[in-house]
C-alpha cells in the first residue's frame, strides 16, 4: 500500500505541473466570458440575454473546433512518448490544414444559427441582438481554428505555458475592447459607436486572431521547438493524413457538441421562459463554466501524461495516470459544489442588483451544485480516453447520456411536470451523471484491456 501512494503521488505531481498553466489559461478565457456578462448587464436585461444566449450558440461552434482540432495534442503526445520527434512537424503540418479546413467551415455555419433564431420563438427584444452577436463572433473562427493548432502542439509536448500567456494577454485587450465597442467611445469626432452586445462579439473576433498571430509568434521564435523545424520545410495538404486526423477528431468534437448542445437547447427552453428567467440561466451557467475550467484543465493535462505513456507503449503507467487524474479532478469539483450551497448569495452578487433576476440564480446555483462533482468525472474520464485514442465510443456514450437521458429529463421535469429552469437544471444533473458513469467504466475496462494485451 505505500508503494502504491507513493506511485500516485509521484504521477499526481506532473500532472498539477501540467494543468496549473491551463487551469490558469481557462479561467482567463473563462473570464472574458465573466467579462462580457458583467458588462452587458450594464446595459440591461435584454443586452444581458442577447450575450447569454448568442455567446452559448456561438459557444457551442466555438467548441466543436475545438474538438476537431484537440487531435494534435494526443497524437504529438504520442509521438513524443515513443520518441520519434521527426514526425512531429508533418504531423503539426497536416493539423494546420484541418484548422483551416474547420475554420472555414464554421463561419457559414455559425451565420446559419443566427438564420435560425427566429424560429425558435426567443423573446422579441432577445433574438435579434442574439442574432447580431453571431453574425460577427463568426468572422473569428478562422483566428479560434488557427490559434488551437500550435496550441495544442504545444500541450502535446507538455509545454501548457504559451497559452497561459496568451490568454494573459487577451483578457485586457477584451475588456478595452468590450469597452469600446458595447459602450462606444467618441472623442473629437471620432471613434467607436455604441453596439451593445454585439460589441462584445467584435472583441471576442478579434481577440481570436490576435491569440493566433501571438501563438505563432512564440513558434517561430522559440528554441524550444528548433530541433523540429516545425517551418523549414512546410508539407502541403495529405488527404489521407488529414482524413486520419479528423477520424480522431471529428468524434472528440461531436461529444463536446452532444454535452454543449444539451446546455445550449436548455438555454433556448429558459429563453422562452422569458427574459427573468434567461438571465439568471446566465448566471448560474457562466459560474458553473468558470468552475468547470478546473476539471477541464485537468483532462487535457491526463490526455498528455497518457498519450506520453502510451506512446511509449507503457499501458499500465497509462492507466494509473488516468486514474489519479480522475480523483483529483473529482476532489476539486466536490470543493467547488460546496462553495456554490455555502456562498449563494456572494455569487450572484457579483453578476446582478436585479432582486427578481437574483432570486432565480441562487435556485439555479444549488441545482448546478448537484453536477459539478459528475462534471469533474465525465470531462477527466474524457480525456484519459483520449489519451489511448480511443474517441469513436465515448462520442456514443455523450450522445445517450446527454440526448437519450439528460435532455427529455430535463425536458419532462421542467416542461411538462411544469417546474421550470429548476426542473430544466435537474435534467443537466441526469445526463453528466449517467455520461460520468459509464466514461469512467469505459476507461477502467479498455485500460485494463490493453494493459493485458502488453
Amino acid at each position: 500500500m505505500p508503494q502504491r501512494l507513493s506511485l500516485w503521488r509521484r504521477e499526481a505531481t506532473p500532472t498539477l505541473l501540467l494543468a496549473g498553466p491551463l487551469v490558469v489559461a481557462q479561467l482567463l478565457q473563462v473570464g472574458m466570458g465573466f467579462v462580457d456578462t458583467v458588462m452587458a448587464g450594464r446595459l440591461g436585461a435584454s443586452a444581458l440575454a442577447a450575450v447569454g444566449l448568442g455567446s452559448s450558440l456561438w459557444g457551442l461552434m466555438l467548441l466543436a473546433c475545438i474538438g476537431a482540432t484537440l487531435a494534435i495534442s494526443p497524437l504529438v503526445a504520442h509521438l513524443n512518448g515513443a520518441g520519434n520527434d521527426r514526425a512531429i512537424a508533418a504531423e503539426f503540418h497536416q493539423g494546420l490544414w484541418v484548422a483551416v479546413l474547420v475554420g472555414v467551415v464554421a463561419v457559414p455555419l455559425t451565420y446559419g444559427m443566427a438564420a435560425a433564431l427566429p424560429l425558435l420563438a426567443i423573446d422579441p427584444e432577445v433574438a435579434p441582438l442574439a442574432a447580431d452577436y453571431l453574425r460577427i463572433s463568426a468572422w473569428g473562427m478562422p483566428g479560434l481554428c488557427l490559434y488551437l493548432a500550435p496550441r495544442y502542439l504545444n500541450e502535446g509536448l507538455s509545454n501548457t505555458k504559451p497559452v497561459m500567456l496568451v490568454q494573459a494577454l487577451l483578457l485586457p485587450l477584451n475588456i478595452l475592447g468590450n469597452y469600446l465597442f458595447m459602450y462606444g467611445f467618441m472623442f473629437g469626432g471620432f471613434g467607436f459607436p455604441a453596439m451593445g452586445a454585439a460589441g462584445a462579439a467584435l472583441s471576442t473576433a478579434i481577440g481570436l486572431w490576435l491569440g493566433a498571430l501571438m501563438m505563432f509568434g512564440y513558434l517561430a521564435r522559440s528554441r524550444r521547438f528548433r530541433h523540429l523545424e516545425l517551418f523549414v520545410a512546410f508539407s502541403g495538404p495529405r488527404p489521407k493524413e488529414i482524413e486520419r486526423i479528423l477520424r480522431l477528431g471529428l468524434p472528440i468534437a461531436v461529444s463536446i457538441i452532444m454535452e454543449v448542445g444539451m446546455f445550449s437547447a436548455v438555454a433556448i427552453l429558459m429563453g422562452r421562459l422569458g427574459k427573468v428567467e434567461m438571465a439568471a440561466h446566465q448566471i448560474a451557467l457562466n459560474y458553473a463554466a468558470m468552475m468547470f475550467m478546473l476539471p477541464l484543465s485537468i483532462a487535457q493535462a491526463i490526455t498528455i501524461r497518457v498519450g506520453h505513456a502510451a506512446g511509449a507503449g507503457d499501458y499500465a503507467l497509462a492507466l494509473i495516470r488516468g486514474r489519479v487524474g480522475i480523483v483529483m479532478a473529482g476532489g476539486i469539483m466536490a470543493l467547488s459544489a460546496t462553495l456554490l450551497l455555502l456562498f449563494p448569495e456572494l455569487i450572484v452578487a457579483l453578476y446582478t442588483r436585479d432582486a427578481a433576476v437574483a432570486e432565480m440564480a441562487m435556485t439555479l446555483l444549488f441545482a448546478a451544485a448537484l453536477f459539478q462533482f459528475s462534471d469533474g468525472l465525465q470531462v477527466s474520464a474524457s480525456g484519459a480516453l483520449r489519451g489511448l485514442k480511443d474517441t469513436a465510443v465515448p462520442m456514443f456514450i455523450t450522445m445517450f447520456s446527454y440526448w437519450g437521458v439528460g435532455f427529455p429529463t430535463a425536458w419532462i421535469i421542467g416542461v411538462e411536470w411544469g417546474i421550470g429552469p429548476q426542473g430544466l437544471w435537474g435534467g443537466l444533473a441526469v445526463g453528466l451523471t449517467t455520461a460520468a458513469l459509464l466514461l469512467n467504466l469505459r476507461f477502467y475496462l479498455l485500460g485494463r484491456k490493453r494493459v493485458m494485451l502488453e
